[in-house]
């Protein structure tokens, strides 16, 4: 089997990479990406070779000129490779897929209502749309679900293991007080009208907790004026530093789900917030997480100085977790399957035929 991941966005290398190892040695596994500088350096990191679309624009009308490049260059690739299936929240995957004989799995964990231009170019021509189980209410035609989330694809306790060492490095020890704190640029073509903190909530959120420890600051924007609060950890190393940090807060969708199913309190203030299905589940079905529109953002400020003032939140954190981790799967184990067995495991899931409990 010949396959093709690509990887619009930092975090898709996580979620794909494990299956490098899962299926590399029986099937020909190859990764793709646009020259996004924080992709190229996970890749590099984590040893996986990668073909370069070139640079990658971030104004909406350039991204819909450079997208034929794109399909092109993809195509030529499909073919040249002989691809069988080409997977990943790919334009480019389903589109060049279309005039090859690979079947293309378009991949999501947002709800429809928020992608409108996904909704209306990307996914009518995919041949599966793969989704958390937490929207399978949607029923999209070509939608396939499984109990789980994109991040339990490489933070499932089988596939991650926090390295404290970590800790080292920003000059901390086991059992120090820390927090994290995400920025995000709201750059994708999904976040044209949505925003999150405003530069003064940031500066009170970190004189809010350096009063409690040491404030680490991982960031999309290079913003000088919150330089000395940046967290010197490599992007391969965050996850680490996020199990052992006392609390995350941000304005980052990703980051929120990964903070929750590692057992830290997450905070999470952007316009998305009510409005994503999958989190809303980890919030208020595991009660893992919080979040807030910015306009309620002294409502966050509260509650954030309510888990201050107590000293046993990661240990009830820790439990409420393993709730999470019972209940779900782990991920890379079902999607290697799903790509080794295909088309006929594409079909059987499709059909709610499946025995999820072998991959828990």
């Amino acid at each position: 089997m010949n396959i093709l991941i690509d990887v619009n966005h930092p975090a898709q290398v996580h979620y794909f990479r494990n299956l490098h190892k899962a299926l590399g040695a029986e099937h020909n596994v190859y990764y793709s990406c646009k020259r996004v500088p924080i992709i190229e350096k996970l890749f590099s990191a984590y040893g996986i070779h990668y073909i370069s679309y070139g640079e990658k624009k971030d104004a909406i009308l350039a991204k819909a000129i450079s997208q034929l490049r794109y399909d092109y260059e993809c195509y030529r690739h499909l073919k040249e490779l002989d691809i069988n299936i080409a997977i990943g929240s790919s334009v480019s995957n389903v589109h060049a897929a279309k005039l090859t004989k690979a079947i293309s799995i378009a991949t999501t964990d947002s709800d429809l209502a928020v992608l409108p231009l996904a909704v209306k170019f990307v996914y009518p021509f995919a041949d599966f749309l793969m989704t958390p189980d937490a929207l399978a209410f949607q029923k999209h035609p070509k939608q396939i679900c499984y109990p789980g989330y994109q991040e339990l694809a490489y933070l499932h306790p089988n596939r991650f293991k926090p390295d404290p060492e970590v800790l080292g490095e920003c000059g901390l020890k086991e059992n120090d007080l820390f927090f994290i704190l995400r920025f995000t640029a709201f750059k994708a073509h999904h976040d044209i009208g949505m925003y999150g903190l405003s530069r003064n909530q940031k500066w009170q959120l970190i004189k809010l907790l350096e009063a409690h420890g040491k404030v680490l600051i991982t960031s999309e924007v290079n913003d000088p004026e919150f330089a000395p609060y940046a967290s010197p950890v490599s992007p391969e190393k965050m996850h680490s530093l996020m199990y052992f940090a006392q609390m995350l807060v941000c304005d980052s969708q990703t980051m929120t789900t990964e903070a929750a199913v590692l057992g830290t309190p997450a905070f999470r203030c952007n316009t998305f917030a009510g409005k994503l299905t999958v989190i809303e589940e980890v919030e208020k079905y595991y009660d893992l997480a919080y979040s807030y529109h910015p306009r309620h953002f002294h409502w966050m400020l509260r509650k954030i100085e309510q888990l201050l003032q107590r000293d046993d939140v990661k240990q009830e954190w820790a439990i409420k977790r393993l709730r999470l981790i019972k209940e779900k799967i782990d991920v890379s184990a079902f999607w290697a399957w799903l790509l080794a067995n295909a088309p006929g495991s594409l079909e059987a899931t499709k059909a709610g035929k499946v025995d999820f409990d072998r991959f828990r």
